[in-house]
């Protein structure tokens, strides 16, 4: 018998039907929720890529610009390089707008937009960059260069001071007199009492003869001689990676030898800082005293002896004595593009033709003499006054010229409408008799295509101020009674020394100083021997194919020379570089908008993907 159904399932099932319809849509709201937020997310990032893009791309920009130009400041990134913009590739909505500004603490900051959807996502990043400028490396490193050698003899003393501080006195000089050769074999052979109040650094041997200290360090690739004598004849240490002889005298400080030892009865070594070694050495060693011997030695065992002569085995082992830069072609910054770098990093050789060949053509020769007064300055040459009828001097005026060594530097001459250098061209200079010349006004250049001799009683003053420099091709002489006095030593405010010599002469002796006043000057003569004669006293620096100094003449080197920036010649200069020192993210603003003028300036860059 069929029974009625009642329908309670039915309604069961269309309950659970609807709850997990309930369950399902709400399911899908929350899929649709995740899905929304994933595809803001989506947007959001692709919108901080884009601002790291605009960074990234903008910084490389920078420092392209840097590497072109090495004198740019951040005020001049920021004004001539200000806005960037560019796109990703991943779609036509994608866009990056960054802008550079200096901010309170003197940083560069650039800030970038990054967007997507045409605007609908933003993100905005700033990130702050020190500029750090680039590493002077200026040839005027040390008080005597000599590529091939030096030669120091008699009583001239060899010191260093910072003009920057006042003038050479007692209390402005210090002990980085420092003396070196760089080309392979060239040795330093200093005589007599000419104590160096430096360090000596020579490709070849060091000498130290009569009874002339050395207050610093002693380094030589090829050996170090130190002859009979008593009393200091290092301060510092020896370093050697060749051989060390030592007849008599002391060194206050220790030894590193790379090869064979001997020591004479009456030398010392002191070592009072108590240095594990007085003495190491790599290859065979000679000591006949009693008196060699290290007070106290440690072993690697923990056990302690005392008197320990230096033929022990202790000794006996290669020190690690890093090598004088040198200009030879085993040498590993040897350069073959550039074999010269060492001795000659401005290149004159291969420069001064194109230097010479500017100014006044013709070239005439120029002379000032008797009873004559003569001015210049950086736009005129005028002869002031004279005497006794005598054939006056000509007049000159400067012409326009591009000196590559004035590429870092402005020349301060008062013509505003131009960064060009002016100069004076001749053949031959001569300044003799009791003809007096004077630099006034500015930066005053000379292009000698000859020889530039002051003579007799002659006086060429360089006012406060003021400097001169001078190129020549030919000999340089300076009068044993004349003199070169400048008022105030040092840079001027165009960051130029006071007085500056650049020779490319290559014959013998083509850099004479013979006289009895003291000098201020930067002497450059790579290709040609320097002779400093007499009892003139040298404030500045001297690099010459080999120095020859005798008498009472003396070098005090002016460390503010360390800090000239003339231009490379070639790559001495490191580049300056941005420094990241941190970033932020902010609340995305609008940044302005391009005009036309911006456009032609803007780097708009089509990246890779985002």
């Amino acid at each position: 018998m069929m029974q009625n159904q009642s329908g309670f399932t039915l309604i069961k099932v269309m309950l659970m039907s609807t709850m997990a319809s309930v369950v399902v849509f709400g399911a899908l709201k929350e899929t649709v929720i995740q899905e929304r937020l994933t595809g803001n997310f989506q947007k959001d990032m692709n919108a901080r890529l884009l601002a790291e893009k605009g960074v990234f791309n903008a910084a490389k920009s920078l420092k392209d610009e840097l590497g072109k130009n090495k004198n740019l400041t951040i005020d001049d990134l920021v004004n001539q390089h200000g806005l960037h913009v560019g796109s990703g590739a991943i779609a036509e909505d994608t866009a990056f707008k960054a802008q550079l500004s200096k901010n309170a603490d003197g940083l560069l900051e650039i800030k970038s937009l990054g967007q997507r959807y045409y605007g609908d996502a933003n993100q905005q990043l700033v990130a702050r960059f020190e500029l750090k400028p680039a590493d002077i490396q200026s040839p005027f490193q040390y008080a005597v260069t000599g590529c091939k050698g030096v030669n120091l003899s008699g009583s001239g003393v060899v010191d260093s001071y910072d003009s920057s501080k006042g003038p050479y006195s007692d209390s402005n000089r210090d002990s980085s007199g420092h003396v070196n050769t760089v080309i392979g074999d060239s040795d330093v052979t200093i005589d007599g009492h000419s104590p160096i109040k430096g360090d000596v650094k020579a490709s070849g041997v060091v000498y130290l003869k009569g009874s002339s200290p050395v207050i610093g360090d002693v380094h030589s690739n090829t050996g170090v001689d130190i002859s009979w004598g008593s009393g200091l004849r290092v301060k510092g240490n020896v370093y050697s990676n060749g051989f060390y002889t030592h007849r008599g005298g002391e060194v206050d400080g220790y030894v590193r030898v790379n090869g064979s030892v001997e020591m004479k009865w009456g030398s010392k070594i002191n070592n009072p800082a108590n240095d594990a070694y007085d003495i190491m050495y790599g290859g065979t060693g000679s000591f006949p005293s009693s008196e060699h011997v290290q007070d106290v030695v440690t072993f690697a065992d923990g056990t302690t002896e005392f008197n320990v002569p230096y033929t022990h085995g202790y000794f006996r082992k290669n020190p690690e004595v890093e090598p004088v830069k040198v200009y030879d072609p085993s040498s590993p910054d040897y350069d073959p593009e550039r074999p010269n770098k060492e001795c000659d990093p401005f290149e004159l050789p291969k420069n001064m033709p194109d230097v010479i060949a500017q100014g006044e053509t013709p070239k005439v020769d120029f002379a000032v003499g008797a009873t004559q007064n003569y001015q210049f300055t950086p736009a005129r040459g005028r002869l002031l006054s004279t005497l006794n009828g005598r054939k006056k001097a000509l007049d000159l005026d400067s012409k326009a010229a591009q000196i590559y060594l004035f590429d870092n530097l402005s020349q301060q001459h008062g013509v505003s409408e131009t960064s060009e250098e002016q100069v004076f061209s001749m053949k031959n200079f001569k300044l003799y008799s009791d003809a007096k010349m004077t630099i006034a006004g500015g930066d005053v250049i000379f292009l000698v295509d000859g020889d530039f001799i002051l003579d007799g009683d002659a006086k060429l003053t360089i006012k406060s101020g003021s400097s001169l420099t001078v190129f020549t091709t030919g000999k340089v002489i300076l009068g044993a009674s004349g003199q070169v006095i400048t008022e105030k030593e040092g840079l001027t405010e165009s960051g130029i020394p006071s007085l500056n010599f650049f020779s490319s002469y290559s014959g013998r002796d083509g850099f004479q100083v013979k006289g009895a006043s003291d000098m201020y000057a930067t002497i450059y003569a790579p290709l040609t021997q320097v002779k400093l004669s007499g009892s003139g006293q040298l404030y500045g620096t001297v690099r010459g194919s080999i120095i020859n100094s005798s008498g009472g003449s003396g070098v005090h080197f002016d460390s503010a020379l360390k800090n000239v920036n003339f231009g490379n010649g070639g790559g001495t200069n490191s580049k300056p570089t941005l420094v990241f020192k941190g970033w932020s993210f902010e609340p995305a603003k609008p940044l302005p908008e391009l005009d036309e003028a911006d456009e032609e300036a803007t780097d708009t860059n089509n990246g890779e993907d985002d």
